[in-house]
């Protein structure tokens, strides 16, 4: 007996019938006052049937005999498979037994869906919905380094000069210089919205690469280029800061990337 044979319409009167004797048959199995309420609704309903009650006129007494069998079928107590299905276990202290909470989907999930640290004050997140929420924000983050590439690209070839490197790049090996090497702030006025910071050349005479460049603000970077001596203008405090920051770009050392090492090899002086 399934609940879709329960819903059929445009069945001849007979074959209601038939499915409210398996129903009743069905049911009788287990005797608490909800099977017995489901038994006295099929009844009424053979009755009014035998008397030749309009269908229109049952719809009412249908609806709750639907209602009653839903609320049978989904008791684990009479059909076992319903369990299964549970977002909250039958046994609430089975939930003491390593089984927490996500904030974040809403489901009960064991222990081991969680990284669980031993000074956690709160559990929070599963590590599919922090995966989930990871992948979203790297695709926002590259979306707006996609727009920084296209800026210092088109930048570049405004430049005429053989500009070559800012070509060979991607939009990884930009967040990894803005977040990695430049603290993703202004270096003059650690100025942090990423959508109005930019790279730019330090030395304006010398092609953009990661050994020189700057990260600054559009307005910081528009007087900036126009400075032919830059190292004079900043004073040799900032100067020094700056060339401690690029200085990894001549690095070959084994903890840099291997994008790194290539760019120094092929295109460090």
């Amino acid at each position: 007996m399934t609940y879709e044979s329960l819903e059929k319409r445009y069945l001849t009167r007979e074959e209601r019938l038939d499915i409210l004797l398996q129903l009743k048959l069905t049911v009788k199995e287990h005797d608490c006052k909800l099977t017995k309420d489901i038994v006295e609704l099929i009844d009424r309903e053979a009755d009014l049937l035998m008397r030749g009650t309009k269908e229109s006129n049952l719809e009412g007494l249908r609806q709750r005999v639907s209602s009653l069998f839903l609320q049978y079928i989904k008791t684990p107590l009479f059909n076992a498979e319903a369990a299964n299905l549970l977002r909250v276990p039958e046994d609430p202290s089975s939930l003491r037994k390593n089984i927490y909470y996500c904030r974040g989907c809403g489901n009960y999930l064991p222990s081991t869906d969680f990284e669980l640290t031993t000074n956690a004050r709160s559990i929070g997140r599963c590590r599919k919905c922090k995966n989930l929420d990871s992948e979203g924000r790297l695709r926002e983050d590259f979306s707006r380094y996609r727009s920084l590439l296209h800026s210092i690209r088109s930048t570049e070839e405004a430049y005429n000069d053989g500009s070559k490197i800012i070509f060979l790049l991607t939009e990884a090996d930009l967040r990894y210089l803005a977040e990695n090497i430049w603290g993703a702030q202004s270096v003059l006025s650690q100025w942090e919205d990423t959508y109005d910071l930019t790279l730019v050349r330090w030395n304006r005479r010398q092609e953009w690469s990661p050994w020189n460049c700057v990260l600054l603000t559009n307005e910081e970077a528009r007087a900036h280029s126009k400075l032919t001596k830059p190292e004079e203008a900043y004073g040799p405090v900032f100067t020094q800061k700056i060339k401690y920051s690029t200085s990894w770009g001549n690095s070959t050392s084994p903890a840099c990337p291997s994008w790194q090492i290539t760019w120094v090899r092929t295109w460090s002086p």
